[in-house]
Formats: structure tokens, sequence, C-alpha cells
């Protein structure tokens, strides 16, 4: 039965009311009633309470705001969220359009996995990285996303800078009896914080050195930073040395996290058997390609081989982007998708202030004009020692180079992005989330996982095996990570059980297995790379099935590309409407 106009209008009042800040008046409730309008006051909500995420998702209203962590606000927003699944759930399917419907189930999902977070993990009271990455997050994208000039940005930055004794005060009093672990990556983040304010701010704004605004903005940097150096100090002396409180969310919670996020109701004991028939799987695959590479050779060693074959000190920004340009004519020469007139991707070495080895700025596609995108390469440091350089450089060996090419950029996350402009309403272009909060990545990451794999079925660089060896490297990573995050929480493994996952099953050195494993502690979810992608297989081969002859694999990519950033539930729902199959199989 059609919901009546009258009560969608009153849900929009209340849901307005819900998520203004306390002391604000909230605005009129739109007149129109509609799933659209919802929305839209949604995401303000959530951006005036998270806007550092909101910015990430070309959101930029509240750029000069902090998040709020008191107490008082968690519990407002805790209040804010049950209103609005409750008027949401009010939306009767049938006077929502197909796309609507969707997004509907999506927005619910999220609705639900920030109820998890903030009501049932309380993550708020034992996580300090939440508090790291909030102000982190929020100034790293004040200085690199060019969608206003650089005085507009600046001024953000004083207004979000004014707000960290806030954001600290509700640390020291939220905090308590964290995980260590979690302990001593935030306290690490924190110094990371104030040395980005005291060392990358600058060079973010060098063109406006000597004028007023950049003398009050370092004034307020370095205000910012005192208490942040205060509260590291107070983190190191005061809570990580007790700090012992767990990490393990359980089972029903990593599953609810799936079920929530991912729209994935799958029971944990069949995605970990999953997991393991295809670890099992690429593991064979691995060694044939190893095989057909050098016959009789232990395949690891030969894996080893080809990752000391990379770009010279210098040259890894020239090589990148004569790979990603290799890669834009294999997708239009094999028609695997339409890249639009008049764009392409831009490598450039990383900016002084950019983190990761190599990473893709694509311009968010909430933006409201589209600012450029760059993938952004960070060479080694000519000042670290041979080996560390050698070391840096083995993750730029040229098979690996064109596979994280292809997730990255073409025809992963970059390609998405632009095909995302064209994807109907905002739910399915919310894509950039913070972790540890929920951020559904079956749909962006598993895209760019499968982009991974559909280059080398394809053909890339004439079925060399030295690229299906550097794209089954990084499955198994990932099949390693769905495993982990499952039995860590589970209590069925202990870390070390984990980084041995790592380290025996996907031939990760020690020291970044340590690092994926310990990922896995506040993360546990991060399996959605591989069943993203497995998903998205399935969807395939079940899309080809129901077309027939008239299946085009072109088409198949450009319309999941356009149903933006979308559980696989939802892309079975808008390619093979009436689907009830199960999403992971």
């Amino acid at each position: 039965m059609r919901t009546p106009q009258r009560l969608a209008a009153l849900a929009l009042l209340s849901l307005g009311a819900a998520c203004a800040p306390a002391g604000e008046k909230a605005d009129a409730a739109p007149t129109t009633a509609g799933l659209a309008p919802f929305v839209d006051r949604y995401l303000d909500g959530f951006a005036r309470r998270h806007p550092s995420i909101a910015a990430g998702n070309g959101l930029h209203d509240h750029d000069d705001l902090l998040d709020d962590f008191s107490a008082q606000a968690i519990a407002a927003e805790i209040a804010t969220l049950k209103t609005a699944a409750a008027e949401l759930a009010a939306f009767s399917d049938s006077s929502l359009t197909p796309d609507e419907r969707v997004d509907k189930r999506i927005l619910a999902g999220v609705i639900d996995g920030w109820l998890l977070e903030q009501e049932t993990l309380a993550n708020w009271k034992r996580n300090p990285m939440t508090y790291a990455s909030a102000l982190s997050d929020g100034v790293h994208n004040l200085m690199t996303m060019e969608n206003d000039p650089a005085p507009v940005r600046m001024r953000r930055l004083i207004g979000k800078l004014s707000g960290v004794p806030s954001l600290l005060q509700a640390a020291r009093a939220n905090i308590t009896n964290p995980p260590k672990i979690f302990a001593e990556r935030g306290l690490g983040m924190m110094r990371a914080a104030s040395s980005m304010l005291a060392t990358d701010l600058p060079l973010a704004f060098a063109a406006q050195n000597g004028t007023p605004l950049m003398d009050s903005l370092m004034t307020a940097a370095a205000a910012a930073r005192a208490e942040i150096d205060a509260y590291a100090a107070y983190v190191a002396k005061d809570v990580i040395p007790q700090a012992n409180g767990e990490w393990k969310i359980g089972a029903d919670a990593v599953a609810r996290r799936y079920r929530s996020e991912e729209l994935i109701d799958v029971p944990l004991a069949d995605l970990a058997a999953l997991g393991e028939r295809e670890l099992k799987g690429a593991q064979e695959r691995f060694r044939a390609a190893a095989n057909r590479l050098a016959p009789g050779a232990d395949a690891q060693a030969t894996w080893l081989t080809i990752r000391r074959n990379h770009p010279k000190r210098g040259e890894v920004v020239a090589a990148a982007q004569a790979v990603v340009d290799s890669l834009t004519r294999f997708i239009a020469t094999k028609n695997l998708a339409v890249v639009p007139e008049g764009e392409r991707v831009v490598v450039a070495p990383a900016q002084p202030f950019s983190l990761g080895f190599a990473s893709m700025h694509a311009s968010p596609p909430l933006e409201k004009t589209p600012v450029q995108s760059f993938y952004y390469i960070t060479d080694a440091d000519s000042l670290d020692a041979p080996a560390q350089q050698e070391a840096w450089l083995e993750r730029f060996n040229f098979a690996s180079l064109a596979i994280t090419s292809a997730h990255e950029a073409m025809p992963g996350h970059w390609l998405h992005s632009v095909h995302m402009r064209q994807t109907p309403g905002k739910i399915r272009r919310i894509w950039i989330g913070l972790n540890p909060f929920p951020q559904p990545s079956s749909g962006q990451d598993g895209w760019a996982h499968y982009a991974e794999e559909l280059v080398v079925e394809q053909g890339f660089m004439n079925s060399d095996p030295r690229y299906e060896l550097a794209q089954l490297s990084d499955a198994l990573t990932r099949i390693c990570r769905l495993l982990s995050g499952i039995r860590l929480h589970t209590g069925e493994w202990t870390l070390a059980q984990a980084q041995a996952c790592f380290e025996q099953q996907a031939y990760v050195a020690a020291p970044a297995a340590k690092r994926e494993a310990e990922r896995g502690t506040y993360d546990p979810t991060y399996g959605g790379y591989f069943l993203g992608k497995r998903g998205m297989l399935t969807l395939r081969r079940d899309v080809k099935a129901a077309q027939g002859d008239q299946f085009n694999l072109r088409d198949f990519h450009e319309r999941v590309m356009k149903n933006g950033i979308a559980p696989i539930w939802a892309h079975r729902q808008l390619l093979l409407p009436g689907d009830t199959s199960r999403v992971i199989q």
C-alpha cells in the first residue's frame, strides 16, 4: 500500500530535527515528499556529524568543523540514526523507482552499520584511531583536494583546527582501557598528524607564504600541535602502559557488519569455507604460472626474481604513466569499456605530504564540479640506504606496477569514478569511508580487484605469466584478509596464526604480513575486496546466461560502473530484477 504523503512529510520533518546539532534550530522540512529530499537531509546531517568523511565524498558545507565525539553528541547521533531508520522504512517500495528501492536498502544497511559502530561496539570508547583519523583525514583533504581556491580552504582549516581541543578532550574522557594495539596505532597517527601540521601544511599552501591568512593558518596549526603533542604524551604515559582491552568483536558483530555494509547475508562458516577453497585454487594457478615461466623452479623463487625487475629510482613515475597508457589502449582495443572523450589518467610524483607508494586521488563523484584526478606515485627516497631503496622499488616491479595501476586507475577506481558521474541519486556515489567506520567495500574495492583479474584474463601483455603471478599474489593476500577478519574475531586464530596465513599461504614478507594481520583487529570485514570480486565474477556469469547472444562485456562493465559504489546484492537487483539467489556463491 502506498505511504500517505502526510506520513512522508512528517518523516522528513522529524529527520531534520534529529540531524540538527544540539542547540541549533533545524531547517524547515522540504515540502516535496520522496526519497531524494530524505537522502539530502540525511547526508547533510551526516556531514555535520562527520565532516571529514563528508569532504572525502565531495560534501563540503561543513569543512570548517571537526567531529563532535562528546558522549552527548554520540547519544544524539544514535537517536538520529534510529529515527532515520524508521522513517526510511516508512517509504513504500511501490512508490519508489527501481533505483530508489535499491538505494533505500543500501542506506538502511549503512545506518545499521553506524548503529553497530556507535551503539553496540562503541569504538569511540575504545579506539584512539577514531579521533586521529577524523583530524588527519579532514586536514589532509583540505590540503590536497583543490575543490576551492587555496584561501577558501585555508579559512576552513583554521575553523577545523579550532576544534582540536574539544576533539582531544572527548578522546580523554571517552577512551577507557583500549586494546593495546589500538592505543599504539592511535598514538602513531596522532604524532603523524602533528608532523603533518608542522611540515606538510606549509608545503601545501607555499604559494600563500607571506600573506596574513598564511600567518593565521600557521598560528592555528601551532596551537593545535601543542594540544596534539600534549595528548600524545598522555597516551604514551598514562594509556598504553595499562591498555589491555579486548579487540575481538565476536562472530555476531562480524556477520552483522557484512550483512549491513555489504548486504551479504551468508553464514561466516560458509564464507570461510569459500575462502579456503579459493585459496587453494589461487595457489595452484600461481604455481602453474610460475612453471610456465621457469619450468621446474620453485614458484616463490621465480616470483622473487620478478619482483627484482623494476624501474630505477627516478624513473618510476614515467614507468607508471607508460603502463597506464598501455592499459588504456588495451581496454579500448579489447572493447572492455569506453573512456569518455577528453578524460585521461594523469600520473604524477607524490606531493611531499601524500601518503602511500601508489594512490589514486580521483575526483569524488559528489563534487559539484569535478576536480583534477591524480594517480600519485612515491619514488624511493634518495636519502634511504640502498637496501631500503631496493625494498621500496620491489613493490614497483613492472608486473606489479601494471596490476596496481589496473586496480587504482584503468579500469579500476579512476574509470569507475568517471562513470559514476552518471549514477542516479546520491547513495551509490558515496564512495569514501574512514576506517574503522562502516564503509561498503565490495562495490568499490571489489570492482577494482575484479579489474586486476580482468586485464590478465583478457591477455594483457600477450598473457605474459609475470602479470598473472603479480595478480595472483594480490589475490592471495585478499583471501587471507577474509579468513583473518573472520577467524581473528571469532577467536579461532591468534594474531600469529593470521600472520602465518599471509606469510605461508600468500607469500607475503614477514613485516608486511604482520601489518596485514594487525589490520584485521580493527577492520574485520576487509575481506570485502575478495568477496566483491567473487560476486562480480558470479554476476557476470549470471547476466551472460540470462542475456545469451545479446550479452556484451563492455555494456556489462559500463552498466556496473554507472550503477555506482553498490554492494553486489544491489548490482544483482539492477541487472537481474527479482533475483533471489545467494549473493556470494
